[in-house]
């Protein structure tokens, strides 16, 4: 091959245009194959997806093309017929703006038609290449980008669709059926699709060329019979490459297993089967009785199978009855080479899709043993310190804590105050500014009265940690109450704009527009929904209040809690109590208040991650559950932020769009830059916090305004480490650090001690111990706020 025909089509490969991505990655592999031969670097990561396509487009040439010189031949011809291509689509573009009443083209010579057959005949075996190549990169190309391409999103014509069970690899999670009902879709170029209903989007997409489909046979489960087929990747020497005509002479230790699929109805098995074995390149016709025998191999489905994991999969899930009937134990000859192929070892990056399911629980096994080892630790040295509360308990609660459920109750006046005020300023009888007045006025009182009441009359700290919390929540609600009503009542159209934004709504709510909500329902609707933000009317659940839901909440709550107070009781208390006690003795040194710091943080961890699930997932569902409430997207996955900031937006959602809505914004309208906007909702957080711990222990040490404040430091380290080195976990690593190992921990000692010197002299012990529990009950219920 001379070298200046390769010279020349990299030439007019530069002046190809109009080139869909694959077909410029068909003539990237082929000419980096033919340069630099066989791919020496890694393979890009997942945040390079440009990367990734090109090494995978290179690395299928590599494999199609063994030397340079027929990596340069294919690259030759792919070039020369692409230019043919653009040259023919020309000369139809210049027939068409020609005269139709000249006779040019019928006229044209015979060594001109001649030329024109060769070329048609040329560009058909381009067009066979061209095919052939794009199947090579079917599974490569899957690899190397998540977004759909553009023939994907032509909408194809559907063939068939229905739902089936599709085999489900246990690696991907520690529990549940192997098999899960997916919505199957064929469409008529060949391509087989799957999602989880027939609302989705498509989860992943299989190509069927150089593809098969055979029949598994009969699976019994529980009673019940499912026909099993499936779908492979076929090994070379298929049709086209090694001359064999049928699937069923393909080697079963060379295929590539890639979905397979079952259901109950013999028939709608037969009809899938028809259906794809038009689409695939071939069809296995030989029953599952005339294959070689064994039982649903444990094989790995994916979306796509890298070369290197299609050796581990069949090897590790071909049961030893599976080999082919040719194939005799004899044959297996001592000289049988073991190593046929060069391949990185599992656990190297080039190793393919690692399982580490069975590392995982060793993690959790040794988790749960050192844990359990350290409650039994507490329980043998302190003994059982979880009492059940007696008759008395009972008895003497509502009267020791009757001034915070009065204060509760006394609540009911301000909601009834706002929406009066509302009432009158629909109808005019209040001018905008006096309303503004009252209803400001009416939230700042329901905010101050629970505080006064709980410093003035006493209750327990965690009584007293209640009534606040109801009352700040009644506060940041009416203040959304006036807020909204304001813009509907100034705004005049924008009342009319907001239904149409709402989905789900109820069917006396669809037209529903201000002053039509101000109604004494509406508001009391708003005052228990799981929300902050008010609006005319709330999206419904369309199944109404389920009993069994309730139910199963409430079974959960339950056992939430006793392990949220076995925990308070069996680990925490004692810790601070022996902290306090050698303070108050003097004998406390900085090692032993290090090592206090670190026994707290791993049960003050299990305590907090407890409390957001009994608050935030079962109190806040079954909230919405009895109120038929629709959003319930109450938190986001805050566990996997790799910034302070993202932690703040993800997990309390409620707070969050309270704070955008009624302080962030209303400071940028304000010409506030964002910084300064920032900084407002950190320093109202804070004294937010501070207020909700300090007053239930009636003393104000601003542990938790300084702690709110600084984060404000992390904020920024974190965001600029998390774009520094996007992708990595230095940012969740140092988010968990500050929560769980220092944060909270350190606020608990702290209080607790300030706690303790304030009740020194009058029953101590006891006091710290149940202040401790407060302080996690206000701690970590704050944190919601």
């Amino acid at each position: 091959m001379s070298d200046l025909a390769f010279i020349d089509a990299t030439h007019k490969a530069k002046s190809l245009s109009s080139l869909s991505n694959e077909t410029k990655l068909l003539i990237y592999g082929a000419y980096k194959a033919s340069t630099a031969g066989s791919v020496t670097a890694d393979r890009p990561g997942r945040f390079d997806p440009v990367g990734r396509a090109k090494y995978d487009a290179w690395e299928a040439a590599n494999k199609r093309y063994p030397t340079k010189e027929e990596a340069k031949k294919a690259y030759i011809s792919l070039v020369d017929g692409l230019t043919d291509d653009n040259d023919n689509k020309d000369n139809k573009d210049n027939k068409k703006t020609t005269d139709n009443g000249t006779d040019e083209t019928s006229s044209s010579s015979p060594t001109t038609a001649s030329s024109t057959t060769a070329s048609s005949t040329r560009l058909s075996q381009l067009e066979a290449t061209v095919a052939s190549l794009r199947a090579e990169l079917a599974l490569a190309s899957q690899r190397s980008s998540c977004a759909p391409s553009s023939r994907e999103q032509q909408h194809p014509a559907v063939v068939k669709s229905g739902y089936l069970n599709k085999w489900r690899d246990r690696s991907i999670g520690w529990s549940g059926s192997k098999w899960s009902l997916r919505y199957v879709t064929l469409t008529a170029d060949g391509r087989l699709l799957y999602a989880g209903r027939h609302t989705e989007a498509a989860r992943a997409t299989l190509s069927l060329k150089r593809c098969a489909v055979k029949d598994d046979g009969v699976k019994r489960s529980r009673g019940e019979e499912f026909h099993v087929f499936s779908v492979y990747r076929r090994p070379d020497g298929s049709p086209g490459e090694g001359g064999k005509e049928s699937a069923q002479e393909d080697d079963e230790d060379r295929i590539v297993p890639l979905m397979r699929f079952s259901t109950a109805a013999r028939a709608d098995k037969d009809s899938w089967m028809s259906y794809l074995s038009e689409g695939c390149a071939s069809f296995d016709p030989r029953p599952a009785a005339d294959r070689p025998k064994g039982t649903l191999a444990p094989i790995y489905f994916g979306d796509s199978i890298s070369p290197s994991m299609a050796m581990y999969s069949k090897r590790a899930s071909k049961p030893k009855a599976a080999h082919s009937k040719n194939k005799s134990v004899t044959s297996f000859q001592p000289s049988r080479p073991m190593h046929r192929s060069s391949k990185p070892s599992y656990l190297s990056e080039g190793g393919g899709n690692q399982n580490y399911r069975g590392l995982l629980n060793l993690a959790a096994i040794v988790l749960i043993v050192s844990n359990f080892r350290l409650i039994y630790d507490t329980m043998k040295k302190n003994g059982i310190l979880v009492t059940v509360p007696s008759a008395s308990d009972f008895l003497e609660a509502p009267l020791r804590d009757f001034p915070a459920h009065s204060g509760t109750l006394l609540l009911n006046v301000f909601v009834v105050a706002a929406w009066g005020i509302e009432k009158l300023l629909s109808r005019g009888v209040l001018g905008e500014s006096v309303g503004t007045f009252l209803h400001l006025s009416n939230a700042f009182v329901a905010l101050v009265v629970p505080g006064v009441v709980v410093w003035a009359f006493r209750p327990t700290p965690g009584a007293s940690a209640g009534l606040l919390m109801c009352g700040t929540i009644l506060w940041m609600k009416l203040i959304s109450y006036y807020h909204a009503n304001s813009d509907y009542r100034v705004g005049g159209e924008l009342s009319k704009l907001s239904s149409p934004l709402v989905t789900d709504l109820a069917e006396d709510e669809v037209s529903k527009t201000y002053p039509e909500n101000v109604t004494l329902k509406n508001i009391y609707y708003f005052w228990f929904a799981p929300t902050l933000t008010y609006q005319i009317a709330f999206p419904k659940a369309p199944h109404g209040v389920r009993l069994s839901y309730v139910f199963g909440v409430l079974v959960r709550m339950s056992i939430s809690a006793a392990l949220i107070v076995f925990l308070v009781k069996q680990t925490v208390s004692p810790t601070v109590d022996r902290l306090v006690a050698n303070l108050q003795a003097g004998r406390l040194d900085p090692l032993e208040a290090a090592e206090s710091l670190v026994k707290l943080a791993i049960p003050n961890t299990y305590i907090w991650l407890l409390v957001f699930y009994f608050y935030f997932h079962l109190f806040m569902n079954l909230l919405a559950e009895l109120l038929c409430f629709g959003d319930r997207v109450f938190y986001k996955d805050w566990w996997n932020c790799t910034e302070i900031g993202s932690y703040w937006r993800l997990w309390n959602l409620p707070v969050h769009m309270w704070m955008v809505r009624h302080l962030y914004m209303p400071a940028i309208r304000s010409n506030i830059p964002p910084t300064g906007a920032n900084l407002i909702v950190f320093l109202f957080s804070a004294v937010l916090h501070e207020y909700l711990i300090s007053v239930p222990f009636h003393m104000v040490r601003f542990w938790a305004f300084f702690g709110m404040l600084g984060q404000i430091p992390l904020v920024y380290a974190t965001k600029y480490l998390d774009r520094k080195f996007k992708g990595s976990s230095v940012g969740n690593v140092i988010f968990w650090l500050s929560f769980c190992v220092l944060g909270q921990p350190c606020a608990i000692l702290l209080y607790s001690i300030d706690y303790a010197q304030l009740s020194e002299g009058a029953g101590a012990a006891t006091d710290v111990s149940s202040g401790a529990e407060a302080m996690l009950e206000v701690g970590v219920g704050g944190g919601e706020l």
